[in-house]
């Protein structure tokens, strides 16, 4: 079925190429030249190839699974219109980081862009970690900065009213998710810091919190270093409403949970989430929920578990051991009554 939908996909980006990029000259060809299979959907990488040079383009097919396939229609165009609003947005203010749609290919469940060609910001990471030397100590931060920048304007440029902020909401959400994680092995006196540090940290929030689009996905792994910048591919998952600082929190938290790896250590993820903090404009008042906010997507992520099967007993411990270690560090150092 995807390789149908690619053949239809490829027939008409060679009727369209020529006007796509007008400055290319003759369309010789559209070539495949990467397929990677996903858990919702393939992703394929296109090379166009003129008589004056050559345009690299990213296919995205959305499975069908086990519903109809109107339901991967409707993420495709519900992604087509996120990506073009944002794409909009951020030409109009001459900002890059956002790839170009090349048409509406939602009937076919599809979303086609330029392909921005980078390395991804966990892939700098892990070499950071893995490969001395590789990293000058300004490159994790240089990119970290133009994360913070990114997000920054994202949020601005697709703004809404300020939202009321209730901190006794969190907190509920908070402890809801902490009991889960005593499933997993997260004892009382862990969840019990937890807590009283969640509490402390709101106990002079702010009132009223940014609202704005929220990606949703914004992590180290979908975040592309360029050359010029950073960009940000993928937006299946954005919401057009919701608490900004969420994005800002998911980041964060992606970022401290590659601690869990023993080469990737505290120098590395704090030198990225203090550097991405500072450019994303974040003051006192804000990190005080942001760091609540932090704690509640990691202990959603430890909640969830490594996802492995029920029988396979010894991976799943060894999980919940190393999990259970990481959220009590982390917790100390974010939540911690010093703190």
């Amino acid at each position: 079925m995807a390789e149908h939908i690619l053949d239809q996909i490829v027939a008409e980006l060679r009727e369209s190429a020529t006007s796509l990029y007008p400055n290319r000259g003759e369309l010789r060809n559209i070539r495949v030249v990467g397929h990677t299979p996903k858990s919702d959907h393939f992703i394929y990488d296109l090379v166009a190839d003129f008589a004056n040079g050559a345009e690299r383009m990213a296919l995205k097919i959305y499975r069908s699974g086990k519903g109809s396939p109107q339901a991967g229609r409707n993420q495709a165009s519900a992604e087509y219109a996120n990506l073009e609003r944002v794409y909009e947005a951020f030409t109009e203010h001459s900002l890059p980081g956002v790839p170009r749609p090349l048409g509406n290919f939602g009937t076919l469940g599809a979303v086609v862009t330029e392909k921005i060609q980078g390395v991804p910001l966990q892939s700098m990471m892990m070499k950071a970690a893995l490969l001395p030397g590789y990293d000058d100590n300004k490159s994790l931060r240089e990119a970290a900065v133009k994360a913070g920048e990114w997000l920054r304007n994202f949020h601005k440029l697709t703004a809404g009213p300020t939202q009321v902020f209730d901190p006794r909401q969190l907190l509920a959400e908070l402890e809801n998710i902490c009991l889960n994680c005593r499933g997993e092995g997260l004892d009382n006196e862990a969840i019990q810091m937890i807590l009283t540090g969640a509490q402390n940290s709101l106990a002079k929030a702010r009132k009223a919190i940014p609202s704005s689009a929220v990606l949703k996905d914004f992590t180290p792994l979908s975040i592309v270093v360029t050359e010029n910048g950073v960009g940000v591919c993928d937006y299946g998952k954005m919401s057009n409403d919701g608490i900004s600082f969420n994005d800002a929190a998911t980041f964060l938290a992606s970022v401290e949970a590659l601690e869990k790896y023993p080469f990737c250590n505290r120098d590395i993820t704090g030198r990225v989430q203090e550097s991405f903090l500072q450019a994303y404009g974040a003051g006192v008042a804000d990190q005080a929920i942001l760091r609540v906010l932090k704690m509640r997507a990691l202990l959603s992520m430890f909640a969830q578990g490594r996802g492995v099967k029920e029988s396979a007993v010894r991976k799943k411990v060894m999980w919940a051991t190393l999990m259970k270690r990481f959220i009590q560090q982390a917790a100390s150092r974010s939540l911690a009554p010093a703190a």
